[in-house]
């Protein structure tokens, strides 16, 4: 579609910010509309834009669903919606915001290839593991909804039940693996209730070496987790039986844990390209060394990423020396575009020291709001763009910024990151030494490690 064929609707939020049409139109040769309540007074002149046809921009997420309702209609309106209000207009420095907004308009424009999935499959049928009544009561709680099986790891004297609407057996889970869908289990001490057990229950001959299958996995044994970061494999979920609220809430996942889900594919990978072996000599362990969640082992010559477990850090992509695997949500040639936009906007619209502020959805898009409505905002040159991790980012996306004129780089991520980020740390490091070397200065690139908004600010102003 054409700058002349498209239309780009800016609102000052009932004039709560200014906003700089020139340097706006500068950097997105569209025609442009201004309006101070697009979603209530000035709705017409949205119906207006939508009975021309075209392409149409409009500068505001928080009513995108009633947009996106007048818009029913209109089948053939191609819309895209971008925030201008919490990354730029909500900030002291607003005045001189506006080739930073013109920025965010132009990289929102940028298209993304669709996300491939991976389908997961569960027919409900769930172990609940425990010790005592906690899960009998869970299956109980349960039953009418998932095929339950009981196993109790070392039983305390548990009172048998009247009737038995599902199996309760004895046993430990030696080990695990698997995802939603398909769980594989090795038990020890397996054993069988006695259909006599009188005042608790008494299991017959115990054997090592069983195995079992199952959809999903409700752990209320109170022990280890069965998988390194556990709270991101799909189907299994933890509670500690001590907890009455965390119980509630496993409870009420787990009975939802049936049917058909879909989960991205976040890593391409060419196994033609790995350099993990050669002759049986082991070379590259990078992604297995950094993977949080084991989906990534040894197989043969090359490795094998589980799409079903990965859970789309992106580190093993950041640290591949050879390009082998690679992220794709979005992927690198797509995220490269919508940043070379974002900076080279920003040049063209008047703006200068750009620093980009790469964030997630979870944690930064949610501190960046918090600075927006309750502190002073982002200042006018930190250009913000949303990642799905900012694990995945590595020394091509961080250089590339300088390469297309950009000034300076932050990260900013939680004061505590839930999983290790020794990958990012290693391709901040990279470069910024690189980055040195050619000249743009030192700590140029920096991780922010902050959950407080006004803190964010004071990082980025100490640049």
């Amino acid at each position: 579609m054409s700058a002349a064929s498209s239309h780009l609707l800016i609102c000052t939020c009932e004039k709560t910010m200014p906003l700089d049409e020139q340097a706006i139109g500068r950097g997105c040769p569209a025609r442009i509309t201004q309006a101070n309540q697009l979603c209530g007074l000035d709705l017409e002149r949205y119906k207006e834009a939508l009975a021309d046809g075209g392409a149409i921009t409009v500068a505001c997420t928080q009513e995108a669903p009633l947009f996106r309702e007048v818009a029913e209609n209109s089948p053939q309106a191609q819309l895209t919606f971008v925030n201008i209000r919490e990354t730029a207009g909500w900030s002291n420095d607003a005045a001189a915001a506006g080739p930073k907004s013109a920025a965010l308009i132009a990289a929102a424009g940028e298209d993304m290839p669709p996300i491939s999935v991976v389908t997961l499959e569960s027919q409900g049928v769930v172990l609940i593991y425990g010790c005592d009544e906690v899960a009998i009561e869970a299956g109980q709680r349960l039953a009418d909804r998932l095929d339950i099986t009981v196993l109790l790891t070392k039983p305390r004297d548990v009172t048998p039940r009247r009737i038995n609407e599902f199996p309760v057996l004895k046993g430990t889970i030696r080990n695990a693996r698997g995802h939603l869908g398909r769980f594989e289990l090795a038990i020890d001490d397996y054993a069988l209730p006695l259909p006599s057990s009188r005042a608790k229950l008494v299991f017959g001959p115990s054997r090592d070496g069983a195995t079992s299958t199952c959809d999903l996995i409700l752990d209320l044994s109170g022990a280890a987790p069965m998988f390194p970061a556990h709270e991101l494999r799909p189907g299994y979920l933890r509670a500690d039986p001590r907890d009455r609220a965390a119980m509630e809430r496993a409870i009420a996942d787990a009975g939802g844990l049936v049917g058909t889900f879909d989960k991205p594919r976040f890593i391409d990978f060419n196994e033609t390209l790995c350099a993990h072996s050669r002759s049986a000599i082991t070379g590259c362990t990078r992604c297995l060394d950094l993977c949080p969640t084991g989906a990534i082992t040894p197989n043969g010559n090359s490795v094998l990423i589980d799409a079903n477990v990965c859970a789309g850090c992106g580190s093993c992509a950041s640290v591949c020396p050879t390009g082998a695997a690679s992220y794709a949500l979005p992927s690198v040639d797509a995220l490269m575009r919508r940043l070379r936009t974002l900076v080279q906007t920003y040049r063209k619209a008047g703006g200068s020291n750009a620093t980009v502020l790469f964030h997630d959805g979870e944690h930064g898009e949610a501190i960046i709001d918090a600075l927006a409505r309750f502190g002073s905002g982002l200042p006018a040159n930190v250009l913000p763009l949303r990642v799905n991790e900012v694990t995945q980012l590595g020394p091509e996306i961080l250089a590339a910024v300088f390469a297309y004129g950009g000034s300076g780089v932050a990260i900013v991520t939680r004061a505590r990151p839930r999983h290790d980020i020794l990958g990012l740390r290693q391709a901040v490091e990279m470069t910024g030494s690189i980055i040195s070397a050619l000249g743009f200065g030192a700590d140029v690139v920096r991780i922010l490690e902050t959950d407080d908004p006004d803190q964010l600010r004071a990082m980025l102003d100490a640049a």
